[in-house]
């Protein structure tokens, strides 16, 4: 159905490696507990300068605890040449240097050039809508009430989506549920 669908069955031995925008987002939605199941939660220092700047309080979530780690190592060369030729900053990068060092972590992004970057590099990428789909596997949110959240993006969220995108997936869960 989705790239939710794709995530790993064992989430809760897993960790995130984060992008701001899925953390952003969620915390936008007030539904960051979405999160609160992977084992760790991982984000560089670039990335919680960047979330502080635009969500402060979404660093102080309770039940979802964020491991601040530098990126100390240099990108490999082929984030490198990635990186340049997707034009990604900072924190996408250090985030993909992060991925490189725990290469069983699914990598958190709603960049569309960061999840491209970490899928040549042959990372799980996912993003917000992945997220909130992944609810109902999770048993974390209804179907009705993830339908609810997706409703939610275009005017609750600063995440960009294309309106007929974000139409195709709720269209999806409403048939894959039997809702009307």
């Amino acid at each position: 159905m989705s790239n939710g669908d794709c995530m790993a069955k064992n989430e809760r031995t897993t960790a995130a490696i984060c992008d701001a925008g899925p953390i952003i987002h969620l915390d936008e939605l007030n539904r960051l507990d979405l999160l609160s199941d992977f084992h760790s939660l991982i984000i560089p220092k670039s990335v919680q300068i960047e979330i502080t700047k635009h969500r402060p309080q979404a660093l102080q979530h309770a039940g979802v605890i964020f491991k601040v780690i530098e990126a100390a190592s240099p990108p490999e060369p082929k984030l490198l040449t990635l990186s340049k030729a997707l034009l990604l900053d900072k924190g996408e990068i250090e985030s993909l240097s992060l991925i490189q060092a725990n290469p069983d972590a699914i990598f958190l992004t709603d960049d569309a050039a960061a999840r491209l970057a970490g899928e040549e590099l042959g990372y799980k990428a996912h993003g917000t809508i992945g997220i909130i789909l992944r609810a109902i596997r999770k048993n974390m949110r209804t179907p009705k009430e993830v339908l609810e959240l997706l409703h939610k993006i275009p005017k609750g969220t600063t995440l960009f989506l294309r309106p007929a995108l974000l139409e195709e997936i709720i269209q999806k869960v409403k048939k894959e549920y039997s809702i009307k």
